[in-house]
């Protein structure tokens, strides 16, 4: 039985106490948890990373100029996140940035439970128990890390009465590799809690995500080592790895990233015209945006709006959280300067899956990194970040006299920064 904690962020990181209808108190959960509650609780996190997914992904994808988001109740989306004028109270920060941290309040109640529990759990269950709570935590704060930027985040909020202090991008960095790792020794210890629905065990995803981490810091040695622990698979499927889960049954959450084609200005996401333009001849990946069979839909000045976003197919398809196409992206990144040879292997691995001829050999650069990037996480909420990282923002088309770019998102405004 899938099922959520529902906890809530409230004013500055505070975390109301609430109960869910079908499941344990959170009070009970903190004061020990129990072998019988706790796949409740691994389950209702699990659940509970789902939430305003798709605010974020449309968020990140707008700024970076994947596609547009058109929503006719509320203007925002092609005002403020293309023109760079911020609210810090708007909801294209403050209901994922609520929803992550809910997600780290309830790994924590978890871990204080684990604590404080009576149940007789092996040293080898307790392992996997930190594991998880752990690997999730850590992957929540990158996802926030990466949208604040230089902002900061906090990393500590474990007691709502004595928050953390937020700490810079670079040493928030630090902080979150440094719990991946451990987290991956409790794992290697203990392996899996159950249920998994991701599609890898909990493991191979604490791997992955570390690999992406160590990508944002620089560290390509970490990212090798990394990315040998974890999922990737050069001969594998490109679609495999971990994901969200959704569907229709009763309680349960639909994919809001899926509109059906030729969607109307009421809700819809229309790609943007450079991801067309500037895609290489044959690139079958240019199949994630569908032209629109009832016409263009231009709204706000931006134009033309041609083609669809199609990524998912049905409000029931999986998202992913991380991939192994993203993983051998992430191989080629790595091995660009030192080793460019197994950098063209495997950007040619994803290039053949795409229907296109293999790179000149000693062509892996930045701008081919940034291109295979694009055309494969497409939608997934990486330009904007990889081109930031790499100092290429610049790169951004902007589509109207007064757009602008955006750097980072602001720090809300209920954390009184």
């Amino acid at each position: 039985m899938i099922l959520s904690i529902s906890l809530m962020l409230a004013w500055a990181c505070t975390i109301d106490e609430g109960r869910d209808l079908n499941g344990p108190e959170t009070s009970s959960i903190s004061e020990g948890v129990s072998r019988a509650e706790l796949p409740q609780v691994v389950a209702g996190i699990l659940a509970d990373m789902r939430d305003r997914l798709h605010t974020q992904r449309d968020a990140l994808s707008v700024v970076g100029r994947d596609y547009w988001r058109h929503q006719s109740s509320d203007p925002r989306w092609t005002n403020d996140l293309l023109t760079g004028i911020l609210d810090d109270n708007s909801f294209y920060i403050t209901t994922y940035y609520a929803a992550r941290y809910a997600v780290i309040k309830e790994c924590n109640l978890l871990l204080e439970g684990l604590n404080n529990t009576t149940e007789p759990f092996t040293d080898a269950e307790k392992a996997s128990i930190r594991g998880f709570a752990n690997t999730i935590k850590a992957h929540e704060l990158l996802t926030i890390l990466t949208v604040l930027f230089q902002n900061g985040i906090r990393t500590e909020v474990s007691d709502p009465d004595n928050l953390g202090p937020f700490e810079s991008y670079d040493a928030a960095l630090t902080t979150i590799i440094g719990l991946l790792d451990s987290a991956a020794a409790d794992l290697a210890i203990g392996g899996d809690v159950a249920p998994n629905t991701l599609g890898v065990s909990y493991l191979e995803f604490n791997r992955a995500i570390t690999a992406r981490a160590a990508a944002y810091q620089g560290n390509d040695a970490l990212v090798l080592s990394a990315l040998a622990d974890s999922f990737m698979d050069l001969n594998g499927d490109l679609n495999a790895g971990a994901f969200f889960q959704f569907s229709s049954a009763g309680g349960d959450e639909l994919n809001q990233l899926f509109f059906a084609l030729n969607s109307t200005a009421a809700n819809a996401r229309i790609a943007h015209p450079d991801f067309l333009a500037s895609v290489e001849t044959g690139d079958t990946r240019l199949d994630k945006a569908v032209l629109r069979t009832s016409g263009e839909l231009n709204i706000a000045d931006l134009t033309p709006g041609t083609h669809d976003v199609f990524v998912y197919q049905s409000s029931e398809d999986p998202v992913g959280m991380i991939r192994n196409e993203e993983l051998i992206l992430l191989y080629a990144e790595a091995n660009m300067t030192s080793n460019p040879g197994e950098a063209e292997t495997a950007i040619n691995i994803i290039r053949n899956a795409a229907g296109l001829a293999d790179v000149a050999p000693g062509s892996v650069d930045v701008d081919r990194i940034l291109y295979e990037r694009r055309y494969s996480l497409f939608a997934e909420g990486h330009r904007w970040i990889d081109l930031r990282r790499f100092d290429r923002l610049n790169d951004l088309v902007l589509d109207r006299p007064g757009d602008n770019i955006v750097t980072q998102f602001p720090i809300p405004q209920n954390e009184n920064q």
